[in-house]
């Protein structure tokens, strides 16, 4: 069912992809703060487009890992447009941290919330057919943009298009008039905000508090022979997460992501959504990176994600047993667990002031 890809029986060279978002934030402070390398692991951050070449390079191994969208570790395991290959992850990298922007066109039309919208829509048949951008059909703000219109009888892909769109190409598109709108992670409605190109209508940390956003995907082979490698990965990338989540890390953050290798953005746009503000996002927990047990890959997190799917006609109401199995396996909450258990020998509290 799956191809068969040689590792080498102990990597030189540990790639890890990305996209460039402000919820990469723990894999770039690990990485800069030398945790992997004090752990004897040799890691290369490789910067990626978007989603599809993250999908495509786990499953040809070109990368070993990656910060990928959680929906996507179930969309390669069933093969959702794209060969199967069965992907775990073992650390989630955080919750909420998007946003529902829309055009200047929309805000000067009267459009202010989903509602206004609706009647937008209902109200102006000359205007044609919206289109709304998401970065992924198995995003997180694909499910997050359902949510927002479905109370309102928007019915998706017949009252609006969804397309999909690189995140780095959503303030563009919606600049050129490709699109109308867009449900995407930071900081690219901070950017269009601040341009004046677009209007934040709605975060998801109100519209969905809590939810799941992306996660540290591997191949199960790549855990299974590489067992070490991975569960330092991820004893790393916890440790990040918590500094993540302080003032004084966030600071360090706005500075460090700002650099032209990672989001190449301004630090001061990056900065909107770290912290709580009159520039910034409204709410207090926009971002969480590693409070309230965000990090662990729960059973109940895959099934609320799996539900979302199976609702976006992603995965059939009734599946085989041996499709729910493998699905069940994907969220890995015993190796999370056991990463967890190797910081315990690390004095968080030096690390927290590093």
């Amino acid at each position: 069912m799956f191809p068969n890809i040689n590792f080498q029986s102990k990597p030189e060279t540990i790639r890890i992809g990305f996209v460039p978002l402000v919820d990469c934030a723990p894999l770039i402070l690990a990485y800069e703060k030398g945790f992997f390398s004090s752990e004897g692991l040799n890691v290369e951050l490789v910067r990626e487009p978007g989603w599809a070449t993250i999908r495509d390079k786990i499953v040809c191994g070109e990368l070993h890992a990656a910060h990928a969208l959680a929906g996507l570790c179930f969309g390669i395991t069933i093969g959702l447009r794209v060969l199967a290959r069965h992907c775990i992850t073992g650390f989630l990298f955080n919750a909420n941290g998007a946003a529902i922007t829309i055009s200047d066109r929309l805000r000067k039309a009267g459009v202010v919330d989903a509602q206004s919208l609706k009647k937008f829509i209902t109200s102006d048949k000359d205007v044609g057919k919206l289109t709304f951008g998401i970065p992924n059909i198995v995003s997180s703000h694909h499910f997050l943009l359902r949510q927002w219109i479905q109370p309102t009888g928007i019915k998706p892909n017949e009252d609006i298009n969804i397309l999909v769109v690189p995140p780095q190409l959503m303030v563009s598109s919606l600049e050129s008039g490709f699109i109308d709108g867009y449900c995407v992670g930071e900081p690219f409605n901070s950017l269009a905000s601040s341009k004046g190109l677009g209007t934040i209508v709605k975060e998801s940390a109100d519209l969905s508090p809590m939810h799941t956003e992306k996660a540290l995907i591997v191949t199960e082979q790549f855990s299974q022979c590489h067992k070490e490698e991975h569960l330092v990965i991820i004893k790393s990338l916890i440790q990040a997460a918590k500094i993540c989540d302080t003032h004084k890390g966030r600071l360090e953050l706005a500075s460090l992501l700002s650099r032209k290798e990672y989001l190449d953005v301004d630090e001061a746009i990056i900065r909107r959504s770290l912290f709580t503000g009159e520039n910034e996002m409204k709410s207090v927990d926009f971002h969480i990176f590693s409070r309230f047990d965000v990090n662990s890959p729960s059973k109940t997190k895959a099934n609320k994600l799996i539900s979302q799917m199976r609702s976006a006609g992603l995965i059939k109401q009734s599946i085989a047993d041996s499709e729910k199995k493998l699905l069940n396996s994907v969220f890995r909450e015993d190796v999370y667990l056991e990463a967890l258990e190797m910081t315990k020998k690390t004095d968080i509290s030096q690390i927290l002031s590093t």
